[in-house]
């Protein structure tokens, strides 16, 4: 079933959108996936001219449907090592699209963040297949091939009709860090475009959370623990901040897993703390900034 039978079905009364969003957002994710292995294949092929406003018309869409689906839903789903690499570019697009909507971006610049995500690791297309293949350890000289993605996606990008400068430079500044410490230019704080900064977080949030063949997923709630507790030095705090908040806001009334064993339904999130929550387990309440309880990860298909 597609989106446009889906779309029948919501004609005759038929939502399952509230019947079944788990298989919609399946659907929704392997028609995704489809739209941008043919994008990518025409760039690398050049069998097309592509335009900024052809690729916002083929996955903005799909992107928007998603963000008004069950978003740890979405997540898991886009997680799956299946075509990961364009899961990767989906799942960026839309975290990054979601980041900017909560920064108050306006609709136009949404979009052009949302393809600028999408497109982030263009580059990677000529990079060897072995080395984006590769389950151990890059050698240094492959590892300096491997950076070069980032000028290669910058100068593609340039030469796609309608792009900004503002687009390519997210695929050029995307490994670059608040704190000097990234590349290929090793530039800090102004120096980064904001797409390029929100990009950062949602390219790191979506590998982190990922299934591929040679690496299990980090937990999720580990994964917001991690940004939080050390982004701040990586990354852009406004952007860090925006991105726990409303991810964590998205989470109370859920269940998670504490070290203990126990199960517990996150109550209230504190301004000052955002990952330890109030959480009450069994009638008890846990304040977690200061108890032994913590958290291991969220408890899914509560």
């Amino acid at each position: 079933m597609d989106h446009h039978h889906i779309n029948l079905l919501h004609q005759h009364g038929i939502d399952l959108w509230k019947e079944d969003p788990q298989y919609v957002t399946e659907i929704l994710t392997k028609e995704a996936v489809l739209e941008v292995q043919a994008i990518f294949e025409k760039i690398r092929y050049q069998s097309e001219q592509l335009s900024n406003q052809d690729i916002q018309e083929a996955i903005i869409p799909k992107i928007q449907q998603l963000c008004i689906n069950n978003l740890s839903n979405v997540i898991l789903e886009l997680s799956k090592k299946d075509n990961y690499t364009y899961r990767h570019c989906i799942g960026v697009s839309l975290i990054s699209y979601l980041i900017g909507k909560w920064l108050g971006l306006k609709d136009e610049e949404l979009q052009n963040l949302a393809i600028a995500g999408l497109l982030h690791d263009l580059g990677k297309i000529k990079i060897s297949d072995s080395i984006l293949n590769k389950t151990s350890s890059l050698s240094a000289d492959e590892y300096a091939e491997m950076k070069l993605h980032t000028h290669f996606g910058y100068e593609m990008i340039r030469n796609i009709s309608e792009m900004t400068e503002q687009q390519a430079l997210v695929a050029l500044q995307h490994h670059e860090r608040e704190d000097g410490s990234g590349y290929p230019f090793r530039i800090a704080g102004v120096k980064i475009t904001l797409y390029s900064k929100i990009v950062a977080v949602a390219d790191v949030f979506h590998t982190m959370i990922s299934e591929r063949t040679y690496k299990k997923p980090i937990p999720l709630y580990q994964v917001f623990e991690e940004i939080y507790n050390r982004g701040y030095k990586l990354f852009d705090s406004m952007v860090v901040h925006c991105f726990i908040m409303n991810m964590m806001i998205r989470m109370v009334g859920d269940h998670v897993i504490l070290t203990d064993g126990q199960v517990a339904r996150i109550v209230m999130l504190h301004s000052d703390d955002l990952i330890n929550p109030l959480v009450e387990a069994n009638g008890n309440f846990y304040d977690l900034r200061n108890s032994e309880h913590k958290i291991l990860d969220f408890v899914y298909n509560q």
